[in-house]
């Protein structure tokens, strides 16, 4: 029988620019399916190659997503139902749509929000409540947010969720409020959060919504005119171990990611938690944002902490050089990665946050809430996030070069072998991957990426 690779295309155009924001373009490549690729035994001609090696196996994946922040589901709230599950099948199909696996969602407001800033334990001035007797995630009820995971869940049943929190309670902080400030010293605050922490996952669990993991603290090192809360590594340590034996308590087996923070600032913060033998111990992951350094941080703590899983839980990037960016998450050890913020309108709202955002994956139309489009960082993301199933394992493959094609490859638990190479370059390039001593042949178009999956 002769083996085959199927092939699929996705390419950029006027990667994050704001004209997308004016309306829908011609996109070349869709996640479009190609012909077929005979897998053939390996010739002498001088290509650029790509070598593969299933049987060296790295990190086990988690998934792939984007976020249901407030201001993507208040978009949503506008449209019909209808309109709405056509979005889910978008977003969640693996056939039809993207296939995301893993949606991130925030614990109380965030600055992507239409709303009111607001937490689930807001009190008057002055006021305190160690007891949480005034606990409640209505607005986030109210808000359709539940509704919105409710209804992913029952399309896509394996969907995992994780949650983070932009600030705890404002009566809880230094400044009174959800903007900057700390925590409160004090072993009081410390495990009034852990329960509030653990009485949020209580109350999704309520609504049929697991949460498969948490961060405690969004950008844990950033005060600023939203909802934000600086933290020490020193306090952040305390915080997980009070917020893991809150969990464990309450039988709830919700993983801890610390840290959620830029790669830069990563080796300042993750080493006073982890070398701390209770720290380490409530410790399962590492979240990292991209936004200043560069992942191979990853790679060095996870040479440094090799028990412990490293996610990419916040970037959006653009174009080719975005999808190169995403394979290097992965070839330093990211389990899973999520954009930040699914839909803004054509007004580029609504949100809070002091700057103003590029484009989104898909952009509402803000004169008619039926319509949206696509940009082309929905079918970049898909050219992951479809084929690579979860628990798959990142497997060796070298990493080629930004002048003609780079690559991440994958073995899935249905014994495929996917590879996604990226073309950045303004020309078409033509080379090979060579894999279990067979060699398949290809061309990918200028800034364009490429997933190849086969059977082993």
């Amino acid at each position: 029988m002769v083996s085959k690779a199927e092939v699929w295309l996705s390419s950029e155009k006027d990667p994050g620019q704001f004209s997308w924001f004016d309306g829908p373009k011609p996109i070349l490549y869709r996640n479009s399916q190609q012909p077929d690729l005979v897998l053939t035994a390996p010739e002498t001609e001088a290509l650029t190659t790509i070598s593969v090696y299933p049987d060296i196996v790295y990190q086990e994946i988690l998934g792939f997503g984007t976020s249901m922040e407030e201001t993507t589901v208040f978009n949503m709230s506008k449209m019909s139902r209808t309109k709405k599950e056509e979005l889910y099948k978008a977003l969640l199909d693996k056939k039809d749509g993207a296939g995301f696996d893993f949606i991130r969602i925030t614990l109380g407001t965030s600055d992507f929000t239409a709303r009111t800033f607001y937490s689930y334990n807001d009190l008057e001035q002055g006021e305190s409540d160690f007891e949480l007797e005034k606990f409640s995630i209505q607005k986030d009820i109210d808000f359709g947010i539940v509704d919105t995971i409710q209804n992913m869940l029952k399309l896509s049943p394996d969907l995992k969720i994780f949650a983070s929190s932009w600030s705890p309670p404002a009566w809880m902080k230094t400044t009174e409020s959800l903007q900057k400030g700390e925590l409160k010293e004090g072993k009081a605050f410390t495990d009034v959060l852990a329960k509030y922490y653990r009485k949020s996952i209580q109350a999704y669990k309520e609504q049929g919504i697991p949460i498969y993991a948490i961060t405690l603290q969004n950008e844990p090192l950033l005060e600023i005119e939203y909802p934000s809360c600086f933290m020490s590594p020193e306090r952040q340590r305390e915080l997980v171990v009070a917020t893991r034996k809150e969990l464990d308590e309450h039988g709830l087996d919700t993983k801890i990611w610390i840290f959620d923070h830029n790669f830069y600032e990563s080796w300042m913060y993750v080493p006073p938690i982890l070398n701390d033998a209770e720290g380490y111990a409530a410790t399962a992951g590492i979240a990292f944002h991209d936004y200043n350094g560069q992942p191979t941080c990853m790679t060095e703590i996870k040479s440094a902490y090799p028990e412990k899983t490293m996610h990419m839980t916040e970037r959006t990037v653009w174009g080719t050089y975005g999808a190169d960016r995403i394979a290097q998450y992965f070839r330093n050890w990211a389990s899973s990665y999520n954009a930040w913020v699914t839909m803004l309108d054509s007004r580029i709202g609504t949100h809070q946050w002091v700057d103003t955002p590029g484009a989104t994956m898909i952009i509402q139309d803000a004169s008619d809430t039926e319509q949206y489009w696509m940009t082309p960082e929905y079918y970049l993301l898909g050219q992951f996030s479809k084929f690579i199933q979860h628990g798959a394992r990142r497997v060796e493959s070298n990493y080629g070069s930004t002048d003609t094609v780079t690559n991440v490859a994958f073995y899935n638990p249905d014994h495929t072998l996917v590879v996604v190479a990226i073309n950045q370059t303004d020309n078409e390039q033509k080379f090979r991957i060579l894999c279990d001593g067979k060699q398949i042949t290809a061309n990918i178009p200028a800034k364009t990426v490429a997933t190849y999956r086969w059977k082993r």
